[in-house]
């Protein structure tokens, strides 16, 4: 799935969070899951078979010992949600895994994998806080911008603004795509926008 208002669609309810939380750990059939969550089996069905539509999970059939063949469910997606809501910015972004896996060690002893999945968190946790960093340092960009012109400009070419701001590999078509506005239109205000700037040095 790569739509991310479907995707946001499916993981906003709490119950198919903690269904694929338990996919993601191993596979389950749906009594298991109905027993896990402590959820009735229809409506666990009901639920794995909107994640299996929308190409969430995958279900494959196994043989019982105890009759009928089970029908087991799976992840079948990898992907990153990431939502910034700063002041003066607004951004969601649906990220896919590369297909770059690099060969990691294995091991079976249970301590030292403790300890390389402890040092893995904390290198996360660095690139995470030097992220948040950066979106800050983006974020001042942004507003101090936006809250230069503010007096200056009106309403249409502040969001016209922003967009330059918080989308800079656009070009003006796209922007002006964006936000349902005429491309010569939008040259102008760009226009206008880049003689206010020039009066406020």
């Amino acid at each position: 799935m790569t739509d991310m208002n479907e995707l946001l669609s499916m993981v906003e309810n709490p119950t198919r969070r903690k269904i694929l939380e338990a996919l993601a750990r191993e596979p389950h059939y749906p009594l298991q899951l109905s027993r896990e969550l402590g959820i009735s089996q229809p409506a666990v069905v009901k639920h794995l078979v909107m994640l299996e539509r929308n190409g969430l999970i995958q279900g494959y059939q196994v043989e019982s010992r105890t009759g009928p063949k089970k029908t087991m469910y799976t992840p079948k997606s990898e992907f990153t949600l990431m939502v910034d809501m700063r002041n003066g910015m607004f951004n969601a972004r649906l990220v896919l895994p590369a297909d770059n896996h690099q060969d990691t060690e294995q091991t079976n002893d249970l301590e030292d994998t403790r300890k390389k999945i402890m040092e893995l968190d904390a290198r996360i946790e660095e690139l995470e806080e030097e992220r948040s960093r950066m979106i800050r340092q983006r974020e001042t960009l942004i507003s101090s911008m936006l809250g230069a012109a503010a007096e200056d400009i009106g309403y249409r070419h502040r969001s016209l603004l922003y967009e330059m701001l918080n989308e800079p590999e656009k070009d003006v078509d796209d922007l002006s795509l964006d936000l349902s506005m005429n491309a010569e239109i939008a040259r102008n205000m760009i226009e206008d926008i880049k003689q206010i700037f020039k009066q406020l040095r």
